[in-house]
């Protein structure tokens, strides 16, 4: 990773535990300069990148209070900007705090003063050996990103002295790409990747209506281009509020129902993935791309914070995600094979029209017919938020709280979104999040029911509805989907099952509640629910 990363000089010290990483250093043709002294070999290092012109340079010692040693050179290293890599070899975690020779809790010893500090696992597997891999290419690229001085700490199990590997592994180098300028300029890797690759699929996740707004007119210049578009509900792609996308253009666009698509038949393998915005929701999306990774993925991170979710980054892209797929649009013009795009969308009619509907999402597919385009939809975590990707056809903002994924809190903030926004708001809600934030409607703006002028639609000067959806099933209903899961404990204390209903709830907040529990009888509810004569409604539609 060092020579990848075009470090060519190393100063090393003696040790035991750092032996196997000075042979590799030697070995592997990286120049080694030998100081006995930690503190000094530190101040060492700092000449050379003095007289390097800034070029990045490692420091490798062994175990212990060796560490420590470093403090002096690293803090003159952080004020200076210097790049200065720290290489730390460490005993085993287990061995910490028992009396066991040169031990001492090394991760982090550095506190702030690096840019950086990542602390290896010993790889025993495929997926270890890839969060070796990917916590060295965060050090690697902090330090490239803010030319600090980073800290890559490697704990070791003896027997240390196996020196029998003939060469290095081929392992993978993350590209960080920046731009200075105020519009994103392509590095030539990126526009070789991008002429390279056929197939093209652009993955966006969570972002906020006015952050796609800025984006989705690039996204159909790209999609016109021949890539594909998979898109969550809660990229707000397919929003009211979005000036670019007219709802007939929706379906040829973009793809929604990418889940329901994994899970019938496997999707045709890209060459580039390109993902965007926040969470991606699909758990089959992230395990189809885990299985099947492309030759190239670039995460473009306005803030460039590092992720790796599919485990095969290639180009870590710190920009706005408008000015990356603007340079996309002015910079790279082939187009791609329009067949990758045909076979997928054909994909996507086909699992539309074979969608499993239990009785919890019938209810939801029931509801959502009824609901204003001009309202915002909350949708809480778990089954939810999934089944609301099927079935969902509308133009409404849609928000949830995807940062964390909690079950806690959505009640609360769909009640802030209401009263922030002063817009109609709904809240689709299954019954363990709702019951876990009850509170939500414990204050003076939800459990009154009275006119408020916190809560005023300005354009029909009475209060905006909040409504919320409860579908009851009476436990947490997406523990009996988990492969696996067989527990004679499931239902009692896994799933959660319960019998409580909101009805007591409802009454004690002062809320209008109503009930359905069959599709019939929802179908009568839904007008009196949705209506605008009272400020809140729970309408609790049992299963």
């Amino acid at each position: 990773m060092l020579i990848k990363a075009g470090i060519k000089q190393a100063v090393v010290c003696p040790g035991s535990r750092n032996a196997a990483i000075v042979h590799n250093l030697q070995a592997a043709g990286i120049e080694c300069f030998d100081i006995t002294d930690e503190r000094s070999a530190g101040f060492f290092a700092i000449g050379l990148i003095d007289a390097n012109g800034g070029m990045p340079v490692a420091v490798c010692v062994t175990s212990g209070s060796a560490v420590l040693n470093l403090a002096p050179a690293i803090s003159e290293a952080f004020y200076r900007n210097l790049p200065l890599i720290a290489v730390t070899a460490d005993r085993p975690t287990r061995w910490i705090g028992q009396m066991d020779g040169q031990t001492m809790p090394q991760p982090n010893a550095f506190g702030d003063l690096v840019a950086k500090c990542v602390s290896l696992p010993e790889p025993s597997d495929e997926e270890s050996l890839w969060y070796c891999n990917r916590l060295i290419n965060e050090a690697l690229i902090e330090q490239k990103r803010t030319s600090k001085p980073v800290h890559i700490n490697v704990p070791i199990t003896e027997p240390m002295f196996d020196f029998s590997e003939k060469s290095l592994p081929e392992v993978r180098f993350i590209k960080w790409e920046s731009s200075k300028n105020a519009a994103f300029v392509m590095s030539d890797s990126m526009i070789r990747c991008w002429e390279e690759s056929k197939h093209i699929l652009i993955i966006v996740g969570q972002m906020s209506p006015k952050e796609m707004n800025t984006c989705s007119g690039f996204l159909k210049q790209l999609s016109s281009a021949g890539c594909v578009v998979f898109a969550e509900n809660l990229s707000n792609i397919h929003a009211y509020s979005n000036p670019v996308i007219s709802p007939d253009e929706i379906e040829d666009f973009y793809i929604g129902n990418f889940d329901e698509i994994l899970k019938n038949k496997p999707l045709p393998n890209a060459d580039l993935i390109i993902t965007l915005g926040g969470h991606i929701v699909s758990k089959r999306l992230k395990q189809h791309i885990r299985k099947n990774p492309p030759k190239f993925h670039w995460h473009v991170s306005p803030r460039g914070e590092f992720a790796d979710l599919f485990m095969c980054c290639t180009h870590m892209i710190e920009a706005d995600n408008k000015n990356l797929l603007e340079a996309l649009c002015k910079e790279c013009h082939t187009a791609k094979e329009n067949s990758f795009k045909q076979e997928i969308h054909k994909l996507s009619k086909e699992a539309a029209t074979n969608l499993d509907t239990t009785s919890s999402n019938a209810a939801l597919k029931t509801l959502l017919p009824y609901i204003k385009e001009n309202w915002n939809i909350c949708v809480a975590n778990s089954s939810m938020v999934r089944d609301l990707q099927k079935f969902f056809k509308g133009t409404n903002l849609v928000f949830c709280n995807r940062g964390i994924n909690g079950i806690e809190g959505s009640s609360s903030a769909a009640v802030g979104l209401w009263i922030g926004s002063k817009r109609p708001t709904v809240l689709l809600t299954g019954d363990l999040s709702f019951f876990y934030d009850q509170n939500a409607l414990w204050n003076k703006y939800a459990g009154t029911n009275k006119h408020d002028d916190n809560c005023v639609d300005a354009k029909q000067s009475k209060p905006a509805p909040l409504r919320i959806f409860l579908i009851n099933n009476g436990c947490g209903n997406i523990f009996h989907s988990l492969p696996g899961l067989q527990s004679p404990y499931l239902e009692k204390s896994i799933a959660a099952t319960h019998t409580t209903s909101a009805e007591g709830i409802a009454k004690q907040s002062g809320i209008r509640y109503l009930t359905a529990s069959t599709i019939r009888d929802l179908e009568y509810v839904i007008p009196e629910f949705l209506n605008n004569d009272c400020d809140v409604a729970l309408l609790e539609y049992f299963v």
